[in-house]
C-alpha cells in the first residue's frame, strides 16, 4: 500500500474484498464520485498469476472483445464478423482479469456481452460514477446482481493533515469542504496556496490564504 498512495482501512478491506472475488472468478463494481481514487485504486491491483487486461471503455463491442484478445498476445482484428467467435474465445480465458475504467462511458449495447463473460468466470473490475450502477438498476438489474458493489470514498481530510505540515488545519477543512469532496480540486488547491505562500515568504498557508483561492471557485 505504498507507491505515492494515502491508505486507509476502506481502501485495505476494498483490496482484500476485490482480491477474493477475482480469486473466485466473480466480478465487481467500484463506484466513486469525481477525484475519489478509482483509477488509482485499480492501479494497486496485483493478485498473483493473473493477468491485468486493461480495456477503453469508449469502444464499440466488436473493438472491445477484439483488443482483450490482443492484450493477450493473440491476432484478432476489430470486425462486426468475428463478435461471436472473439466472445467464445474470452469466454474460455483464464488466469486474467478485465479492467474497465471509466465504465459510465460504456455504450449501452455491451452490457449483455459483459454479462456472457461475467458467467463464464472470467473477473471484470468495472470502475465509473454512481450513474453506472443507477443505469443497470433501471436497465440490467441482472447483472447489477452478478456484481458485488464497492463504493470508495475520497480521503478524509484528517488522512492530509500530516502531509500538509504547512498549511492550517483549518484551512484545509475550508478547502475540502469548498471542492465538495473532489480531491483532485483539493489538492490543486493545496498546491495554488502553497505556491502563493512561498511567493509572500509565508511560512504557512493560514485560512485567510486559502479564502482566496477558495473565493475563485466557481458555483457548484
Amino acid at each position: 500500500m505504498k507507491e505515492d498512495f494515502i491508505s486507509d482501512k476502506r481502501r485495505v478491506s476494498y483490496l482484500t474484498a476485490t482480491y477474493n472475488r477475482i480469486y473466485r472468478g466473480q466480478s465487481v463494481l467500484i463506484e466513486g464520485d469525481f477525484g475519489a481514487g478509482k483509477t488509482r485504486f485499480l492501479e494497486l491491483l496485483h493478485p498473483k498469476k493473473l493477468h491485468a487486461v486493461w480495456v477503453e471503455s469508449l469502444f464499440n463491442i466488436h473493438e472491445t472483445l477484439a483488443s482483450i484478445l490482443k492484450e493477450l498476445n493473440y491476432d484478432t482484428k476489430a470486425t462486426y464478423r468475428r463478435t461471436p467467435e472473439y466472445l467464445k474465445m474470452i469466454c474460455h480465458l483464464s488466469s486474467c482479469y478485465i479492467i474497465i475504467d471509466e465504465a459510465n462511458d460504456l455504450d449501452p449495447r455491451v452490457w449483455p456481452y459483459f454479462k456472457r463473460i461475467i458467467d463464464a468466470g472470467v473477473p471484470i473490475i468495472f470502475a465509473g460514477l454512481p450513474k453506472v450502477r443507477t443505469f443497470l438498476t433501471s436497465e440490467h438489474p441482472d447483472i447489477l446482481s452478478r456484481l458485488k458493489t464497492l463504493i470508495l470514498y475520497p480521503i478524509v481530510v484528517e488522512k492530509f493533515i500530516a502531509e500538509y505540515e504547512d498549511i492550517q488545519q483549518e484551512a484545509i477543512e475550508q478547502i475540502y469542504m469548498a471542492v465538495k469532496g473532489d480531491m483532485r480540486k483539493f489538492k490543486e488547491i493545496c498546491t495554488d496556496c502553497r505556491d502563493r505562500a512561498k511567493e509572500l515568504n509565508y511560512q504557512f498557508v493560514d485560512i485567510n490564504l486559502a479564502l482566496e483561492f477558495i473565493a475563485d471557485l466557481p458555483p457548484q
